[in-house]
């Protein structure tokens, strides 16, 4: 009950959620449209407390801001309007420009802009983890397979090239080089970036095929639904066949029973009086065709009703 009135109480956000073109959770696109509109909201809602938190150095003279301080905000924009995008059904188009304006917004411009920190640097390649798990959540790799694998590919070439790409946009090359230039800092990263890529795949394909298996299960549980359905709807109808099928062969049991107990009692006891009355008596010539004629007369009798019978039990 609790659940049913919350659940009212807060429909336009289960609205907000499943907005978009396909955006059935019963479909595997229709599901990585829901993942990227709750991407779009729980990001927001992430930066929001962290700006609470920071507020300090929001209350600084606009000179005095840094470029960072302002890129949340505009996260929070992007997420905005990419989850718009998404309820006017460019769903494609929401989802690549989030995975575009991450990596730059977040990483590459305050690298480039900011003197590169040394705290942006070494969250670079958790940054591009983070980013290939965002993309096999936001795309299908079966239905969307060019943006899929086009996404994974460069995220993986970009953290293979990691240490140059740092190099490159950093404009006073003050990036710790012993850190970023060191083979087991790439090496450590390319490991994670493969660890936590196969891991999510593999528990994605898991779900998928799981949530098939339940649907599957809910479509044989509609369509026995639908026979029960229909087996009730002609059940009166049914029951009424059967009941004149049963009262058909009643008719017929009481009709072989009147002709047994009636009319083949009749010419059976004469053949059996006739019978005895043979045996006993000398009878004459004229009488023992009489008794011939009777017996003969009795037995046509006696088939013709065992013919009759014969008819009211093969009759449908």
């Amino acid at each position: 009950m609790i659940f049913k009135l919350l659940s009212k109480r807060f429909q336009w956000f289960f609205d907000l959620i499943n907005s978009g073109e396909k955006s059935d959770l019963n479909n595997e696109l229709g599901r990585r449209i829901v993942f990227s509109n709750i991407i779009y909201i729980s990001l927001p809602i992430v930066y929001f407390i962290f700006m609470v938190l920071d507020y300090q150095s929001y209350l600084q003279f606009e000179s005095d801001l840094k470029f960072d301080q302002f890129i949340i905000p505009i996260v929070i924009s992007i997420c905005f309007f990419c989850l718009w995008l998404n309820k006017m059904n460019y769903t494609l188009l929401s989802r690549n420009l989030f995975l575009v304006s991450w990596p730059l917004l977040l990483q590459l411009i305050p690298i480039k802009l900011i003197d590169s920190p040394i705290d942006y640097i070494l969250a670079f390649p958790i940054g591009l983890i983070f980013h290939s798990i965002l993309v096999q959540l936001m795309l299908s790799h079966r239905k969307e397979k060019f943006y899929y694998w086009s996404w994974l590919i460069l995220n993986f070439a970009t953290i293979f090239f990691m240490s140059y790409i740092l190099d490159f946009f950093d404009n006073d090359h003050s990036n710790p080089k012993n850190l970023v230039f060191d083979k087991f800092y790439k090496l450590d990263s390319i490991l994670y970036w493969l660890l936590f890529n196969m891991v999510v795949f593999f528990v994605i394909l898991e779900l998928e095929r799981n949530i098939q298996k339940i649907l599957n299960a809910n479509l044989l549980i509609e369509e026995q639904k639908f026979e029960l359905n229909t087996i009730n709807d002609n059940l009166e109808e049914i029951i009424t066949q059967r009941t004149m099928a049963l009262e058909e062969q009643n008719k017929k049991l009481r009709n072989y029973a009147f002709y047994n107990a009636h009319l083949l009692r009749g010419p059976f006891c004469r053949i059996q009086g006739l019978i005895n009355v043979r045996e006993l008596n000398n009878e004459s010539k004229e009488e023992e065709e009489f008794i011939k004629v009777m017996l003969n007369k009795s037995i046509e009798e006696l088939d013709s009703r065992i013919q009759e019978i014969q008819l009211i039990v093969q009759e449908n």
